[in-house]
This record gives C-alpha cells, sequence and structure tokens, in this order.
C-alpha cells in the first residue's frame, strides 16, 4: 500500500487544529493565573465586556467561515464524478452477500463503484491484499451510493459487511481481483 500523503485539507484541518490548541492552552494558563493567591485583576464594565464578547464573536464566526472556505471544495464524495472513472464496478448488499459485476477490475484506473442495497441498511468495507481497510461507505436501501477508488496493486480485495445486517452478518463478504 502506498504511503498516504497529506492533502491541501489535510494542511488547512492541521494548521487550524494547532492554532485552537495553542489558543486552548494560552486560555488555560491565563485561567491558571488568575485563580492563584495575590493575583489581582481589574474589573472591567459591562459594555467592555459586551464589546469584548461581540469581538469574540466576529473572529470565531469569520474564523468558521474561512475554514469552511478553504475546505468545501475537497469533500470526498464530490469525487464520484461518473465522468472521470475509467471502470466501474455494479456491487449490490443483500443479506448475506455482496454481488460483484465484473468482479475484476485494473489496477492504476480510477474506478468507479455503484453501490446499492437490496433489503437493509449494509457498511462496505475494501481491503487491500494485506488485509488493511482501505476504503468504507455506508449502503443504505433505496439509495444509489457511489464511490471513486483507484487501486494501487494487484491482487485479490476483500468486500466485507461492516453494519450489523443479521445473523449471518459475518458471512457477509466477496472478493474482488484487481489485474494489472
Amino acid at each position: 500500500m502506498t504511503t498516504a500523503t497529506l492533502t491541501s485539507t489535510g494542511w488547512v484541518i492541521t494548521i487550524a487544529y494547532s492554532a485552537l490548541v495553542i489558543v486552548g492552552v494560552t486560555i488555560g494558563l491565563i485561567v491558571f493565573r488568575s485563580t492563584r493567591v495575590g493575583f489581582h485583576v481589574r474589573t472591567a464594565g459591562r459594555e467592555t465586556l459586551e464589546r469584548r464578547e461581540g469581538i469574540w464573536g466576529i473572529i470565531v464566526v469569520t474564523f468558521l467561515v474561512v475554514l469552511l472556505g478553504a475546505t468545501i471544495f475537497s469533500i470526498p464524495y464530490w469525487s464520484a464524478d461518473k465522468t472521470n472513472a475509467a471502470q466501474k464496478l455494479e456491487v449490490t448488499g443483500r443479506q448475506y452477500a455482496w454481488t460483484v459485476n465484473p468482479p475484476r477490475a485494473r489496477v492504476g484506473l480510477p474506478t468507479l463503484i455503484v453501490l446499492h442495497a437490496a433489503d437493509v441498511n449494509h457498511g462496505l468495507g475494501i481491503y487491500d491484499p494485506d488485509g488493511t481497510l482501505i476504503k468504507q461507505v455506508n449502503v443504505l436501501p433505496g439509495v444509489t451510493q457511489n464511490l471513486t477508488i483507484t487501486f494501487d496493486e494487484p491482487g485479490t480485495y476483500k468486500l466485507r459487511c461492516l453494519e450489523f445486517c443479521g445473523v449471518d452478518h459475518h458471512l457477509m463478504q466477496n472478493e474482488l481481483e484487481v489485474t494489472r
């Protein structure tokens, strides 16, 4: 399996998280210092406190809007574009089996997996030849779920159900052969 790289969204989230940790630690230190004996705090008037509260509200809302704007176009579900896929698989879940048509895919090509559930909720988990979970998606009855994936290495990929769907749920699995 290839090593995961940090996307631009990952960088934004990492920087935002780091900033929040710094702000949290700073606030924690201020609160800790203010509870010490002998530490004198000037009390502010009501108008000053209301103005500070309004400024902090604007800062938080602005931060959240900027974070949303920086990450909204990297939502993973938007990548399931049918026109970009070089190959297509139809996968249907029913108690207690996955039906895969066709049962083979080619390595290195964007693959659109169109998922259906024939009866109850299922959760498709795709495991690489080493047994590592590489993708998962919930599949609901009456809803078509699209998933785009590019298989990095040839081999036998296992499809397992990750949502309890009945007494033989543990038997619900199939294989997908990925070739060059």
